[in-house]
């Protein structure tokens, strides 16, 4: 890791110092010696040039979306973080051209609420879907055969470099739980197509989702939502990951305060202190598991920062 950059006045949108569990789902998390949460593209471009001028590594810069699909190795800091702030949710629509073009910073479930407003078919899925837009397209975010690219004809943003760029779905090639984007990018706006549907009935859709999304999964305590990938792909066709732990009797296993969910077994709860290391084990014994009785290596869908290749060796092991 790089050493800590003090010199200089931090941008308008920075803090120093500042815990990074309570901004996850999980609540598991560092600290950022600098945090920016950025309300706008001026303040992305200053995270960008304060990065260039701090001289930080890759290792020691992350993009932290609305929190959700994260475990972050609490057991370090990180030189700058960089988060779009809740307020970076301008929507822009072209009725001619059927096109919407919103900040990524805008949180799904407020998507959803003002889609069901104006009345916009395909977006209703997302009331399953915890987390911002921008988060949403980088992993290509969804639920049953539903996916974020769906939606989406194009995104913007900056590279870390400070080029801005725009990428076309095509140039992506967004696959299962994957937006295909280049590593470095951080996305500020996403162009979406936009239909019209039944007011009445896209209400009634997004009800349904958040009504299956409360009955299905361990909403009581914190969590950062599916661990792996369904090896089938959508999860309305064959095996599931959380079917493959169950049966290799994974359900209620713990480390710590870490546990496999009783509920859904491809859930990993905190249920109280749980840190990273505990969740880490808890990942393990299932990816182990699984490996064992089925033979079948299970992906990651939480994406896992700030560990050590050591820590990760066992996704590769034989």
């Amino acid at each position: 890791m790089s050493a800590p950059a003090r010199e200089g006045r931090l941008p308008a949108a920075c803090s120093a110092d500042a815990p990074l569990a309570p901004l996850t789902h999980c609540r598991i998390g560092g600290v950022a010696r600098t945090l920016c949460v950025a309300r706008s593209e001026e303040d992305v471009r200053q995270a960008v040039e304060y990065r260039r001028q701090a001289n930080l590594s890759d290792d020691d810069v992350f993009i932290l979306g609305g929190g959700a699909n994260v475990l972050i190795n609490d057991a370090r800091e990180y030189g700058l973080v960089l988060k779009l702030s809740e307020h970076f949710r301008a929507i822009e629509v072209d009725d001619t051209a059927g096109t919407a073009r919103i900040e990524a910073g805008i949180y799904t479930p407020r998507l959803v609420r003002e889609a069901g407003r104006r009345g916009w078919q395909g977006f209703q899925f997302l009331a399953g879907v915890p987390g911002t837009l921008g988060g949403a397209v980088a992993m290509n975010a969804g639920v049953r055969e539903l996916s974020t690219w769906d939606l989406v004809l194009a995104v913007e943003g900056f590279r870390w470099n400070g080029d801005r760029v725009r990428i076309e779905r095509g140039q992506a090639r967004p696959a299962y739980r994957r937006g295909n984007l280049p590593p470095d990018l951080i996305v500020t706006l996403v162009e979406c197509r936009i239909r019209g549907g039944d007011a009445e009935e896209i209400h009634r859709q997004a009800r349904e989702l958040s009504t299956s999304r409360r009955e299905t999964q361990p909403l009581r305590f914190p969590s950062w939502g599916s661990t792996f990938q369904n090896p089938s792909g959508a999860s309305s066709s064959g095996t599931t990951a959380g079917a493959l732990i169950d049966s290799a009797g994974l359900k209620g296993f713990r480390v710590g305060d870490a546990a496999i969910s009783d509920k859904h077994a491809n859930f990993i709860v905190n249920l109280g202190a749980a840190t990273a290391a505990d969740a880490l084990a808890c990942i393990r014994a299932a990816y182990e598991a699984v490996r064992e009785r089925h033979g079948i290596r299970l992906e990651p869908e939480v994406r896992l920062i700030g560990f050590a290749p050591s820590d990760l060796a066992f996704l590769e092991a034989a």
